[in-house]
């Protein structure tokens, strides 16, 4: 047996263990706290300190495929391998040749130590993954986003509430099965490419407007319908929407999409943006009318918002009675049926709140 096909053959029995690891790897969570936990999960006669264990983490995590082609922050992944041969060295442990070459290839790599690889046009890509039994799918559903390495644009990061969204889209599917779902400020798309792989929406529109996001939102929706299976359905778009002048298509128009759910995350930060916000709900409401004597198509926004400050998040609820837009706070409801711990890893799950935006008929 060749010496690369042994050391396969040792690293088996844990590779399996360690997709807890993969996901935070993909997922980029802070490297120290990760290396304490891989260290505290396998202190059994120092299991974590084994070659075999090494190699395993080597070949599972670190040469992973997905990361091998969308990968992590360069300065990310010898963060991660320094502190675990650190780890290592502390114990006097061998360290594997294979953690041992990579780490020496990153260093020689002058931009993962180079503080110029902070640099604001610098991109990375996170991945995460929605298990098959949430997803109802055969397989579980992998998806992966290109984002700033720094913060430098709110449109290029994913937000708290984003996630929120996606959440509650994936216990609540009934709602958006065979709907027209637009997105506003869709950022970097993760709400939209997740339900774009695990709900059969009819059609999503993802939408944003500065040309450095739209460019990235492309890209990512892009990737993603070439990305395992399910494949992103094709009936996934982004577009351009100016909230001063957007306006849903006549009904029956194919030009471009008359939505059925309004999906926002995140976009009630900044009271100077309200009246175009409130101008979209207008348009995609419509005018509150008389009670019709037939059924009409029903058509609700839905708004996930992390409440960084009240008085903003208040001067968003006035201008909404002001509009005679109606609000109903669905956040406990929703979360009922929602999994008790996030999906996705994201802080102040307490601090989101969702509501259901939609317009009441005059009644005679």
């Amino acid at each position: 047996m060749a010496l690369a096909d042994a050391c396969d053959v040792a690293a088996a029995p844990h590779a399996a263990g360690l997709q807890w690891l993969l996901d935070a790897y993909r997922a980029m969570l802070p490297a120290k706290p990760l290396v304490e936990k891989l260290l505290a999960r396998y202190e059994l006669n120092q299991t974590w300190s084994s070659l075999a264990f090494q190699d395993a983490v080597m070949e599972t995590v670190i040469r992973d495929p997905i990361c091998e082609k969308f990968a992590p922050q360069p300065i990310y992944t010898y963060r991660f391998l320094k502190r675990y041969m650190d780890a290592l060295e502390g114990v006097g442990a061998d360290v594997s040749d294979a953690l041992a070459e990579e780490l020496i290839q990153l260093v020689s790599v002058s931009s993962v130590l180079d503080p110029t690889s902070l640099d604001p046009d610098h991109m990375h890509h996170v991945t995460y993954r929605v298990p098959r039994q949430i997803a109802r799918t055969e397989e579980d559903v992998i998806v992966t986003c290109r984002v700033a390495s720094v913060f430098n644009e709110v449109g290029l990061k994913i937000w708290e509430a984003g996630w929120f969204l996606a959440e509650y889209a994936l216990a609540h599917r009934e709602l958006f099965e065979q709907r027209s779902v637009l997105e506003l400020g869709a950022g970097v798309g993760i709400t939209g490419i997740i339900l774009g792989k695990c709900v059969a929406a009819r059609r999503l529109l993802l939408s944003d407007y500065a040309p450095k996001v739209m460019q990235n939102l492309r890209y990512n929706i892009e990737i993603n319908a070439q990305l395992g299976r399910p494949y992103l359905a094709h009936d996934v778009a982004a577009e351009v929407i100016d909230w001063e002048t957007w306006q849903p298509a006549e009904e029956g128009s194919d030009d471009t999409i008359r939505p059925d759910i309004l999906l926002a995350g995140d976009c009630v930060y900044d009271v100077s943006t309200f009246p175009s916000l409130v101008r979209v709900l207008h348009a995609f409401l419509g005018p509150r009318q008389e009670q019709p004597s037939a059924p009409s198509p029903y058509r609700e926004a839905i708004f996930a918002a992390t409440i960084r400050n009240q008085a903003t998040f208040e001067a968003f609820l006035s201008t909404l009675a002001e509009h005679q837009i109606m609000y109903e706070d669905i956040t406990s409801a929703s979360l009922a049926r929602m999994t008790p711990e996030p999906l996705f890893p994201y802080e102040n799950r307490h601090q989101i709140r969702l509501c259901r935006l939609y317009r009441t008929p005059f009644t005679a």
